[in-house]
Parts: structure tokens; C-alpha cells; sequence
């Protein structure tokens, strides 16, 4: 990976000694379990058998591949963590294996009422089927083991994509249609793991065209966990998206995080349990970025109490041909000083309050709220993204339902414009997507979206919709000429959604399907991949 040698190695070496004191910390974190009863969740289902597809009594493995934030046992760990039935706290959108298991396993444990312990112990047995190396039945030979990995193959269509914006007020050019894709996919992902290390990679071959999608590298003591390759990274508990990063295309990193919760010594202790992350890498974007700048994202969780998350996000673009990368440079914007010529920085505050509402329906309260490099856009031009989780519904202990909120306030005040910079013609996007929300900036996005579970998780059904409004207030200011990331193409209103279903077929066979359609007075771009896996 390109990168300016000093910036990494400060980051790296910041961020090492930020988590010192307490890299031997393996403090034990008390789970919340009486939050569900049964005068919610009423049902007379009984517990499926489970065999070989128990999880062992805990995990050996100190690092481990991550899961990307929409992979159905991230989903089922967050729906656990807000029924009360474990303390899922992980350190960004993309979680370790290790950590997933962990989660899903406790739920299953403290699970009280039978539709609950149906829906945790049927989560806990689809994992072990994806991932063996979890499981009674793990495949080691020595210290070496072989992990949990898939052969696919499927189709993908799409049509009436656009690119984000490229450049900025005199410089600006309109989104720029993408290319249609209709064409046959196979895959292949796999890996290996050691007590302390792990490896893993997936290819894929589609169009003519072989490429690899991501790979890792990892080792872990206590709980932290040293990456590098090419893997997801994604901050915040929005479902729609976060205000900083939201888990875009895997981009290439030194990351280093937290695999469990921890806690700080001394009078810090009082903070609860605690997660950190942070990673580094090039953009290596060349056509949207010709300057080479990176990337570096920093994200701290606490729990004061087992109700109660607050978290701070932060990211940055920053370096390239135009100010070289050096120790002072890096330090700086480390520490929050705005040097625009440098760096372009995001900020965001996060909490998150799993409500005392468990006798009628348990419910989670959760809020983002950022600024985009500047002094004082806190609270005259933020960002919001404000939503209400509902894990269980009375009487359908299988379905989860959630509506979020998501608005982007247009320039104001002296500030420049959401997601975009005079220093990085790019903007805050990557190969055509935004680092940040899909909804590209200023503008508002109304979502509600739900989750069902049935025949013991084998049939998986994640399905949200949408109403955006996206705005060119800015674009016709000559101060800031901005706007949205994806005006003046798609300015105003549009509607559209997501779904995602997946049924496991037997032990080592799954069908999957993704449908995702936007509409407006622009026009509609519509996606589909139809997927079989062979799991491995």
C-alpha cells in the first residue's frame, strides 16, 4: 500500500500506546439478561434440537476475519445485544468472527423464554453450519485451523447508476452515469487461523475480469487485533449509513481494534467497558483521487451502563501530492487542529439507550450527529441520523423494526459544503461511492426497514424502504457552489428500498437474493444479485 511512511507510523504508534495500560486487560462484562419476559414475547415454541452445531464454551482464537456489517449474524448479534441477552459492543460496523460467535452463543445461553431461546439457538446453529471452526465439530489439525469459507455463484444486473460528484465549486462536474452490469459471478473465500493470527481472502471472477475483493491478515493478544489487506470499515449504529464512514467498498488498511470490550484503569474504570479503533490506508483511487491522499479513522465506544453507548467517530482525507505527509502534519490533525490544505476531517458524537420498555416491547433509542471540518458546524450546519430499534414485536418474537431519520443541513455560516473539499477533488467518495451516507449530503433520507427470522433462521428476511430528498440549496450559491454529492442529476425527491433474503437449504447449501431499486423524476437505478453458496 502507498503510503506516507511517517503518517503511518505515528498513527499506528498513537494508537498503540493510547490502548497500553490496558492490552492485558480481559475484564469480564456483566450481561443485562432480565429485559424480555414473556408477557412480550408470547409464543409456545420449544427449542430445536442442536448437535454438532453447538458452539464450544469459548473461543480460542484471538484474531479472526472480520463480518461485514450487513452479514445476517452481525444483524443477529445487534438484535440480541437489544433484547439484553449479551453485551455486543464491537469496535466499528465490521465485526470479527470471534466476536459474532462470542455474542450469539451468550444469547443462546441467557435466553429465558422459549421463543427466545428458539430464535437464539437457531441463530447460534446457522453459525456454527457458515463456521465450523466455532463449533464441536472444528476442523484443526495441530495449531493450525481451517476456517469456515464458501463457493458462490450468481448473477448480478444493474442499471442507472450514477458516480458521485468530482470536483468543487468553479471545478465541479455533474454525477457521471456509471456503466450497466449484466453478467455471471463465481467466487471463492476462504481461510486459515492459528490461537493468535489469522488469514483469509476472497476472489471473485466476473465479466472477463478476476479480482480480489478482499484479504486479511491479522494477530491478536488480549483483546486487540493487528490487520492489514484490503477489508471492510464502517462506523455507527444507523442502519441507513453513518456520518463518517459506512462501510463502503473494502478499501486497503493498517487497522488496529479492540476484539472485546475493555476497561481503562483507575478512576477511567467508571467509563464501563470500552472499544477503540483506528486504521490508516491510501484512497488508491487514481482517476477520482489523482493527488493520492489516505485515509484515517479513529472510533471510541463506552458503556457507563449496560443501557447506555456513547461513542466518538472520526475521519479524515488527508496528505497527498499537495502537502506531504509529516510527523507535526499527522499530530495535528490527530488532536482535532483544522488545516484544510492538509486534511479534510468528519466528526461525529454518537449514543445509543436501550429503553426500560420491556414489559410492553423493547426498544433501543439511538443518535448521530455530525460536522463536516469546521469550527462551529456542530451546531450551525450539523448532520443527524436519529432512529428507534424494536428487536422483538409482541407476539412475533421472530420480527425486528426500526425507522431512522437522516438530515444533512445545506451550507451555511462561513462552512463549506457536506462531503465535499477544495483540497481533494474526489471529494469524500471512493471509486465512484460515498465514504460517508449514501444519501451523498445535504438533504433528508425517512427509512423504516425489518427483520424476520423463520424455520429456526434458515429463512433470513432484511428489508428496508426509503424516502430521500436530496437538495441543491448550495449548488446555486456562488460561495459555495456544492450541494448534494448526487446534484443537480438526481435533485428532489425519490423513493425506493432494499431486500435481502437468504434461505438455508440444508447444513452446506444457501440461496440468496438482493433487490435494491431507487426511483425519482430523474429516472430509477436498480440492482439485483441472486446468489448460491456451498459452504465450506
Amino acid at each position: 500500500m502507498r503510503m506516507g511512511r511517517q503518517g503511518v507510523a505515528v498513527i499506528c504508534v498513537a494508537a498503540a500506546f493510547s490502548a497500553r495500560a490496558a492490552a492485558q486487560d480481559t475484564t469480564a462484562v456483566a450481561v443485562d439478561t432480565a429485559v424480555v419476559t414473556d408477557t412480550v414475547i408470547a409464543s409456545a415454541d420449544t427449542s430445536p434440537a442442536v448437535t454438532d452445531t453447538r458452539m464450544r464454551g469459548g473461543s480460542s482464537f484471538h484474531a479472526s476475519p472480520l463480518l461485514p456489517e450487513d452479514h445476517w449474524a452481525v444483524r443477529a448479534a445487534w438484535r440480541a445485544e437489544a433484547l439484553g441477552l449479551t453485551r455486543f459492543l464491537p469496535a466499528q460496523r465490521a465485526v470479527p468472527r470471534a466476536e459474532v460467535a462470542r455474542a450469539l452463543a451468550e444469547a443462546a445461553a441467557n435466553a429465558s423464554s422459549p421463543s427466545l431461546r428458539a430464535l437464539a439457538t437457531g441463530w447460534e446453529a446457522r453459525f456454527v453450519e457458515e463456521f465450523p471452526e466455532y463449533g464441536l465439530a472444528n476442523r484443526a489439525s495441530g495449531p493450525v485451523t481451517l476456517l469456515g469459507g464458501q463457493a458462490a455463484a450468481g448473477v448480478d444486473d444493474a442499471s442507472g447508476r450514477v458516480g458521485a460528484v468530482i470536483g468543487y465549486q468553479i471545478n465541479r462536474q455533474d454525477p457521471r452515469p456509471l456503466p450497466d452490469v449484466s453478467a455471471a459471478r463465481v467466487s471463492l473465500l476462504g481461510g486459515v487461523a492459528l490461537p493468535w493470527a489469522s488469514a483469509s481472502a476472497e476472489g471473485a471472477y466476473r465479466g472477463g475480469e478476476a479480482v480480489l475483493r478482499q484479504w486479511d491478515v491479522a494477530v491478536g493478544a488480549g483483546p486487540f487485533q493487528l490487520s492489514v489487506g484490503r477489508a471492510p470499515v464502517g462506523y455507527g449504529y444507523g442502519r441507513t449509513g453513518g456520518i463518517v464512514y459506512s462501510d463502503p467498498d473494502a478499501l486497503p488498511r493498517i487497522e488496529l481494534q479492540t476484539t472485546r470490550p475493555f476497561r481503562l484503569p483507575s478512576l477511567l474504570r467508571y467509563l464501563g467497558p470500552v472499544t477503540l479503533h483506528t486504521f490508516a490506508g491510501p484512497v488508491n483511487d487514481p482517476a477520482r483521487h489523482p493527488t493520492n491522499p489516505d485515509l484515517w479513522g479513529l472510533r471510541a465506544a463506552m458503556q457507563p451502563h449496560p443501557r447506555v453507548t456513547l461513542a466518538i467517530n472520526r475521519g479524515s482525507m488527508f496528505g497527498g501530492d499537495a502537502e506531504p505527509v509529516t510527523a507535526g502534519r499527522v499530530l495535528r490533525m490527530l488532536v482535532g487542529v483544522v488545516h484544510s490544505r492538509f486534511e479534510n476531517q468528519i466528526l461525529s458524537l454518537e449514543g445509543r439507550y436501550r429503553l426500560p420498555t420491556e414489559t410492553v416491547v423493547p426498544a433501543t433509542l439511538y443518535v448521530e450527529w455530525g460536522a463536516d471540518d469546521a469550527a462551529g458546524a456542530l451546531d450551525e450546519e450539523p448532520a443527524r441520523i436519529i432512529g428507534l430499534f424494536l428487536p422483538a414485536l409482541p407476539g412475533v418474537p421472530n420480527a425486528a423494526l426500526g425507522a431512522e431519520y437522516t438530515y444533512f443541513k445545506h451550507a451555511c455560516c462561513g462552512h463549506g459544503v457536506w462531503y465535499t473539499s477544495a483540497t481533494f477533488r474526489g471529494n469524500w467518495a471512493v471509486h465512484d461511492r460515498p465514504l460517508g451516507h449514501p444519501l451523498g449530503g445535504e438533504g433528508a433520507e425517512y427509512a423504516a426497514y425489518v427483520q424476520g427470522d423463520a424455520l429456526d433462521a434458515r429463512l433470513r428476511l432484511d428489508a428496508r424502504a426509503f424516502l430521500r430528498d436530496r437538495s441543491d440549496y448550495s449548488l446555486h450559491i456562488p460561495r459555495y457552489n456544492g450541494g448534494n454529492l448526487y446534484t443537480p442529476t438526481r435533485t428532489g425527491r425519490s423513493e425506493g428500498g432494499r431486500l435481502d433474503a437468504a434461505f438455508r437449504l440444508f447444513p452446506r447449501a444457501e440461496a440468496r437474493a438482493r433487490w435494491q431499486l431507487e426511483h425519482g423524476d430523474w429516472g430509477t437505478e436498480h440492482s439485483l444479485q441472486a446468489t448460491f453458496a456451498w459452504l465450506f
